[in-house]
């Protein structure tokens, strides 16, 4: 699993990882929570990763899936699953570098960002892709999270880490009490600006200058145009 966590850390993605030791403890956990990604051993007791896989794909939030085994021979059977890959464990490190490097990549053109936050109700972590988050609302060691078409959820975090975090998909310090998603921006005015979805967000004197030059900056290399 350590592996598993840190070929996500080279791409800056924070990754929560769950072990299961058999099918059926997995199967059981899939009824109650979701994953975005399941590495399935083909060699199991009791049920193997494939047939366990073909259940799987007929649920209704289906991960994607990546067969693990020293069979080689048994490729073509998990065709059926549609995996998103195949690491060998006689090859394990390299594979599943290589997989996941093609993972991310094939996420981000899919316009998915995903990061996993811990919650602050009761201490579980949630995944959410940023590109829905529309801004995040400061309330001290806590932050509240706006998303775009879902119910808002309270954080455990610091806005200087979430800052810090949320730069590289386009986030924006707006006033020390807001960052905001650039992509959600419809307008701006002096002191003040208008989401996509109709919220009126306050721009700190402070952050002004910054602001702006960094909003500019996501315009030209996005290639957006103002319409006065």
């Amino acid at each position: 699993m350590a592996s598993v966590k840190e070929c996500f850390l080279t791409h800056g993605v924070h990754a929560g990882v769950d072990g299961y030791k058999n099918p059926a403890d997995l199967w059981a956990a899939l009824k109650k929570q979701s994953y975005n990604l399941l590495f399935l051993d083909i060699n199991m007791a009791g049920m193997d990763g494939i047939a366990l896989g073909k259940k799987i794909v007929e649920t209704n939030n289906r991960p994607d899936i990546i067969f693990v085994s020293s069979n080689t021979d048994r490729v073509f059977e998990t065709f059926e699953v549609n995996p998103f890959g195949f690491v060998r464990k006689s090859n394990f490190l390299t594979d599943i570098s290589s997989v996941i490097d093609r993972y991310v990549a094939k996420k981000s053109e899919d316009g998915q960002a995903l990061l996993q936050f811990g919650l602050k109700s009761d201490g579980g972590i949630v995944t959410l892709n940023v590109k829905n988050l529309k801004y995040v609302e400061c309330m001290r060691n806590e932050q509240i999270f706006y998303m775009d078409k879902q119910d808002a959820c309270t954080i455990r975090s610091r806005m200087e880490t979430l800052e810090k975090q949320l730069s590289t998909f386009d986030f924006l310090r707006i006033h020390k009490g807001y960052l905001v998603n650039c992509a959600y921006i419809k307008r701006f005015d002096t002191n003040c600006i208008t989401l996509t979805t109709g919220e009126v967000l306050p721009i700190g004197r402070s952050k002004h200058t910054e602001f702006m030059e960094k909003y500019l900056e996501y315009i030209h290399k996005n290639g957006i145009s103002i319409i006065g």
